[in-house]
């Protein structure tokens, strides 16, 4: 992927940035595998209006720190569906964070944290895997921020709930993801904010080019 994607798309999350990483997902009404190996080789791109990338890092003996970015791109890419060579292709826009606070927002931009005028994005690529009869898999592959790139695997899961002809135009994604920013070179104010920071990813996914 292009360090400047010029269209907006995904990010599985899909987000984006986890090295050793856990998550749940939300129950709903899930995509079924032979739904998903029944599509033509295809893109999926993310909606804009229709997603999230939120976060919440919490300090010492403090309430957590929400927020969300702005501006992230990214694919899904089903390229041939019958078996599980399914594609992600993701970038987080990093100065866009936003958590209501300028001081949050600057120190999160900061050489302490993401050091945005350096390393602008954040980039993951990877393939979902060992897929369930319920709609969920696992997204496998490599997370780079700070130009650090590490192993980065998370759950999702796909659905219908709410999506006009899903899935042959349109699928639905949500997952929560914890990541260690230490993994990345994130260790200033360790004392302060914990290493764990929360992920949570939500949208909807419209058909591209078939």
């Amino acid at each position: 992927m292009p360090a400047r994607p010029t269209t907006r798309l995904l990010a599985a999350a899909l987000l984006t940035m986890a090295a050793c990483t856990t998550a749940t997902v939300p129950n709903a009404q899930s995509l079924t595998v032979d739904a998903l190996r029944s599509l033509p080789p295809q893109t999926y791109v993310l909606a804009p209006d229709q997603a999230e990338v939120g976060f919440s890092a919490r300090p010492v003996a403090f309430p957590a720190i929400k927020g969300r970015f702005e501006s992230f791109d990214g694919a899904v890419m089903v390229v041939d569906a019958s078996t599980p060579n399914i594609k992600v292709e993701t970038a987080v826009d990093l100065a866009t964070v936003e958590t209501g606070s300028d001081f949050y927002d600057n120190t999160i931009k900061s050489d302490a944290w993401f050091d945005v005028e350096t390393y602008p994005q954040a980039i993951f690529s990877g393939s979902l895997v060992d897929w369930t009869d319920t709609g969920t898999g696992v997204v496998d592959g490599t997370l780079t921020i700070r130009d650090v790139t590490q192993p980065a695997q998370f759950a999702i899961q796909l659905t219908c709930e709410d999506v006009p002809r899903c899935p042959q135009d349109a699928v639905g994604f949500d997952g929560e993801i914890t990541l260690s920013r230490s993994a990345f070179g994130m260790s200033q104010f360790s004392g302060f904010v914990r290493d764990k920071v929360e992920l949570s990813v939500s949208g909807t996914l419209v058909a591209g080019a078939r």
